[in-house]
């Protein structure tokens, strides 16, 4: 089977190349010369480049005139690049021991002519390790200037394409069905585990990715944490469940959170139900052009606060999502935190959550969905239960 280059770009040729052409047109204005792409995030959106080669070392080289776009990578990414990307000029580093893709990266940009140039490098990614960005920094050092990239991919990314809303949205329907398929798995005397099982069966063979990130499925006392942890855990007669987990389609990321309890409910436990529910839905309202992420966490911490929980709220309250690779679903910056001055903007698609771990009483609550924000009210785009899951 003949395949051609580039056949299996997840988006048109020319919205590619529109993208390439914003970024070289920022690039012009910031008086930068060329800049040294390695977040795989960027490689994807940019060029259609699907891999998890970034792990070792990746990069793509983009000048702010025409000139066709260079990447440097390993020989196992070299089909994959020919086959998914728009790039045409792919050169290769070999492993060995005295291997040092940095000094490859420099033959390249001599090339280019970039000596005494201005160079911004992407660093805000796990596709730029800190050995790496060091042999960089030693095989560039005063041959060229190294400037901070401030994120400028992850900035025109922010605002969603029309495929890029549709690759959500196919997220966001083969999550739905995941929740259900949580709640039915959810019962007294299974592992906690055997409850993500259903997750990532539900999601699999409904199309999705590999996540990008490890779930969250935190039972009993240890739904109060932030993060996951491991060793499965025995579901109990009365007992509690706080799942948050991420649905990548084509690499852009949905999320969810939702909170099962087991047997009689504690009024308390109620409480914390009712007041994180009510909160996210007043985050929600306001998640309109204009609003800035920081009001949005105000009102977050206002409902909280009022609600008895100050002590236990977190320093954030969601983030940005979208197109991610592991190990995280969270397309940050930017984030939901108190002051954060970023307006939202039609196209915007953002995880609100509502968490909280009640160290006092034990009992966890957790509520999140994410939504598109548009011209008006937002597109909530993953479903939650009209109330409290409850299994007895």
């Amino acid at each position: 089977m003949v395949i051609n280059p580039g056949e299996f770009l997840p988006f048109t040729r020319e919205e590619h190349m529109a993208r390439l052409a914003r970024l070289r047109a920022e690039l012009a204005r910031r008086g930068v010369d060329a800049m040294l792409v390695f977040a795989q995030e960027s490689h994807f959106w940019l060029t259609g480049f699907d891999t998890g080669g970034y792990v070792f070392f990746q990069c793509a080289v983009v000048t702010a005139d025409d000139r066709p776009v260079v990447l440097l990578t390993r020989r196992p990414d070299l089909i994959q690049a020919q086959q998914t990307s728009t790039i045409e000029d792919i050169r290769i580093w070999w492993d060995a021991d005295d291997a040092n893709p940095a000094r490859d990266l420099k033959v390249i940009l001599e090339e280019l002519g970039l000596k005494g140039g201005r160079v911004a490098i992407e660093l805000n990614t796990h596709g730029l390790t800190g050995w790496n960005l060091w042999r960089v920094q030693n095989a560039l050092n005063g041959w060229c200037t190294l400037e901070d990239d401030e994120h400028l991919i992850r900035k025109l990314r922010l605002v969603k394409s029309a495929g890029e809303i549709a690759f959500t949205r196919k997220a966001a329907k083969i999550l739905d069905r995941s929740l259900d398929a949580v709640i039915a798995a959810s019962r007294p005397g299974v592992l906690d585990s055997e409850i993500k099982a259903a997750y990532l069966t539900s999601i699999l063979r409904d199309g999705a990715d590999m996540p990008p990130n490890p779930p969250l499925f935190n039972s009993g006392p240890r739904a109060v944490y932030g993060r996951g942890v491991s060793e499965p855990r025995r579901i109990e007669a009365n007992d509690q469940i706080l799942v948050e987990y991420p649905v990548a389609y084509r690499r852009y990321n949905v999320k969810t959170e939702w909170t099962i309890l087991f047997g009689e409910v504690p009024a308390a436990h109620r409480k914390m139900y009712d007041v994180a529910r009510e909160t996210l839905h007043r985050m929600t309202e306001i998640a309109r052009p204009g609003t800035t992420l920081g009001e949005i966490f105000d009102i977050h911490a206002q409902g909280l606060d009022h609600g008895g929980y100050g002590k236990h709220r977190y320093g954030a309250t969601g983030y940005s999502v979208g197109c991610t690779f592991s190990p995280t679903s969270m397309d940050v910056p930017p984030m939901i935190y108190s002051g954060n001055a970023t307006v939202c903007e039609p196209g915007m698609t953002l995880f609100y959550h509502v968490m909280i771990g009640d160290s006092d009483t034990g009992y966890g609550m957790g509520v999140g969905h994410t939504l598109l924000v548009t011209e008006g009210a937002p597109e909530v785009l993953t479903g939650l239960p009209d109330d409290l899951t409850v299994v007895r």
